[in-house]
C-alpha cells in the first residue's frame, strides 16, 4: 500500500509512479507560484486604482492565474494522483470566478490561495519521501477554497481516497429486530434534534441501538450495511470519538431523512451518505474498553482494524 493509504484506510486504485511525480513536481511548483503571484499582482492593481471602477481594471492576471492553474490540474492528473488534483480543481475554480467577478479578489482570498498551493506541493513532496500521510489533512484549505467557490458540498470524506463498495456487515444474531413504525419515528426525531444541537450523548447511544436494531431486520444487504454504517457513527459520536462539527452533526440530520425514505418503501439509498458514515467509522478508533459492537463490525468488514484518524481540523 502506498504511503497516502496508510490512514484512514485509505486504498488507491492505481497506485502513483513516483518517477514521474518527481518530475511533475517541480512543474506544479511553477505553475503554482505563477498563480499566487498572478493573483497578487492583480490585487495590487486593484488596490492602487481604488475608487475606480473594477470592471475596467485589466483582468489578464487573473487569466494568468486561471490558466497556471489549469496546467497544474492536468499535471496531476497524467501521474494518477486524483485526490490532489480535486484540490487543484476547487483551485481553478475559484480562479474562474476570480475571472468573472474580478470585485471578489481580494488579498484574503489571494492568501487562502496561496496557503492551500504550500500545502498541496508540501504533501506532494512528503508522497516522494515516503511520509505517510492523508489528502484527508489537506481539507482546512480545500474547505477555505471551496468557502470562496461558493460549492454546495463541502465534506473531508471527499479527500478520502477509500476504494468504495458495498461489504455486508455481520448482524448478530442477538440483536433485537426492529421494525420501522410511528413509536419508533417519534424517538428518532428527538434523539436526532439532541444529536444535531448539542451532541447529547444518551441520544446519540440510543440512535445507534435503534440503528442497529433495523440492520438486524433488513434482508437486503443495501439498507442493512447502510444502518450498520449509521450505528456505528452514533455509537462513534456517543463516545466522543467524532469531533461535534458541522459534517458530523449534517450527517445526523441526512440520516434521519433516509428514514422517513426508506419508512415510506422506497429503497433508495444515498450511497455518498453511506460513505460519509463510514468515512467517520474510519475516524473513529474504539479504545479497549469502548462497547461499540456496530463500530468494531463496520471498521472490521471494511478493514479498518488498524487504521486511525486523521486531524481534517487543524491546518497541518
Amino acid at each position: 500500500m502506498h504511503p497516502e493509504a496508510a490512514l484512514l484506510g485509505e486504498s488507491i486504485v492505481a497506485e502513483p509512479d513516483l518517477g514521474p511525480l518527481a518530475w511533475v513536481l517541480d512543474e506544479l511548483r511553477k505553475s503554482l507560484d505563477g498563480a499566487t503571484k498572478a493573483l497578487k499582482r492583480f490585487v495590487r492593481d486593484a488596490e492602487l486604482s481604488r475608487g475606480s471602477d473594477l470592471a475596467a481594471l485589466d483582468a489578464s492576471q487573473l487569466r494568468i492565474a486561471r490558466q497556471q492553474l489549469h496546467q497544474a490540474v492536468g499535471a496531476l492528473e497524467r501521474v494518477g494522483l486524483e485526490v490532489p488534483a480535486k484540490v487543484l480543481r476547487a483551485m481553478e475554480a475559484l480562479a474562474q470566478k476570480f475571472v468573472q467577478r474580478p470585485e471578489v479578489c481580494s488579498d484574503e482570498a489571494a492568501l487562502k490561495v496561496e496557503r492551500a498551493s504550500f500545502a498541496l506541493t508540501d504533501y506532494l513532496d512528503g508522497l516522494l519521501k515516503g511520509k505517510v500521510s492523508s489528502a484527508v489533512a489537506l481539507f482546512p484549505q480545500y474547505r477555505d477554497v471551496l468557502e470562496l467557490v461558493g460549492d454546495d458540498r463541502i465534506h473531508p470524506a471527499d479527500l478520502w481516497t477509500f476504494d468504495w463498495r458495498w461489504l455486508d456487515v455481520h448482524v448478530p444474531a442477538s440483536v433485537a429486530p426492529l421494525r420501522y413504525d410511528s413509536e419508533v419515528r417519534s424517538r428518532i426525531d428527538g434523539f436526532v434534534l439532541n444529536v444535531v444541537k448539542t451532541a447529547h450523548v444518551p441520544s446519540a447511544q440510543s440512535m445507534a441501538d435503534i440503528s442497529w436494531g433495523f440492520a438486524a431486520a433488513q434482508t437486503e444487504v443495501h439498507p442493512r450495511v447502510f444502518w450498520a454504517m449509521s450505528a456505528g457513527y452514533f455509537e462513534a459520536v456517543a463516545l466522543g470519538l467524532c469531533p461535534p462539527d458541522v459534517y458530523t452533526k449534517r450527517a445526523a440530520s441526512r440520516v434521519l431523512l433516509q428514514y422517513r425514505t426508506l419508512a415510506r418503501g422506497e429503497s433508495d439509498i444515498s450511497e455518498r451518505l453511506v460513505q460519509d458514515l463510514l468515512f467517520f467509522c474510519a475516524q473513529a478508533v474504539p479504545l479497549t474498553g469502548h462497547k461499540a459492537p456496530a463500530l468494531r463490525a463496520v471498521r472490521e468488514a471494511y478493514g479498518l482494524t488498524l487504521v486511525g484518524p486523521v486531524d481534517y481540523v487543524k491546518p497541518q
